[in-house]
Parts: C-alpha cells; sequence; structure tokens
C-alpha cells in the first residue's frame, strides 16, 4: 500500500512497480479526457463579454498549469524508483494533478456536486473510475497530511 511520509523537510512517496504503473495508466487513460470531463468550466464573471475575455487570457495558462502538474506526476513516477522524494513544490503539483484527475473520472461518472458519496449508484461503484476517484482522494489526503506534518 503506497505510503506517504515526511523525512527531513521533504515528502517521500513510497510505491511499489505496480502502483507506479497504475497510477501511469490512470495518468494515460485520463489526461486525453481532462478538458471534456472536468464539466462545465468555473465562471469568472457573470457577464458574458467579461467572461469571454478570461476565458480568452487566463484558460490557455489555467490548461497549461494543468497539463505541468500532471507532467510532475508522470516524471516522478517514470524514475522508476519505489521511494520518490518530492520536494513541497512537487507535493502540491501532485495534489493538484490528482484533483484534476479526480474531477475527470468523476465527470466520467457522471457526478456533477458534492454529496456524492451518499447518491452514487451501486453500478457506478463497480467502475473503474469509481476506484481510481477513491485510490486518488486517499493519496491526496496521505499528502496533504505530510505536507502538514
Amino acid at each position: 500500500m503506497a505510503q506517504v511520509l515526511r523525512r527531513r523537510g521533504r515528502i517521500q512517496v513510497k510505491l511499489d512497480s505496480r502502483e507506479r504503473d497504475a497510477l501511469l495508466r490512470i495518468l494515460g487513460e485520463l489526461q486525453p479526457t481532462l478538458q471534456t470531463n472536468l464539466g462545465r468550466p468555473p465562471r469568472a464573471y457573470d457577464d458574458p463579454q467579461m467572461q469571454a475575455e478570461y476565458d480568452r487570457w487566463v484558460r490557455p495558462d489555467v490548461e497549461r498549469g494543468r497539463e505541468a502538474d500532471v507532467a510532475v506526476v508522470r516524471d516522478s513516477l517514470e524514475a522508476g524508483e519505489d521511494t520518490l522524494p518530492l520536494t513541497e513544490a512537487q507535493a502540491l503539483a501532485w495534489l493538484r494533478a490528482f484533483n484534476h484527475l479526480r474531477l475527470a473520472a468523476g465527470g466520467i461518472l457522471g457526478i456533477e456536486e458534492d454529496g456524492w458519496e451518499t447518491t452514487l449508484d451501486e453500478r457506478a461503484r463497480r467502475r473503474p473510475e469509481y476506484g481510481v476517484l477513491m485510490a486518488l482522494g486517499y493519496l491526496q489526503e496521505e499528502l496533504v497530511a505530510a505536507l502538514e506534518s
């Protein structure tokens, strides 16, 4: 089982080869769907013209940031090490990437709002994306705990 620890001021993620391979598969499967399965993008402005300007000028940077976060995770995993030392900045990139991937998995499952834990039907709970949602949530919790320690 994956472990996240804080040692000597750095975050260490311990993953065996199966766990690394599983995370790389998740990245490979969900990264292409990140833009399409994130649901409605958040609105910055009520005014349609202002929102259009925001989308034109800011949204590309947001998307590049999302891709950069996913790249940080991929690069770490592809190193092939059982213990991955992360700087605080890298750990934060992992958190953001997992959040993006969880949003994509949730989009595939049809999750659109909070409270899904109690309303998601059994068929959706048997889908692989549900397992992804839970596994990435666990890793996020572990990363947050290590960052707070």
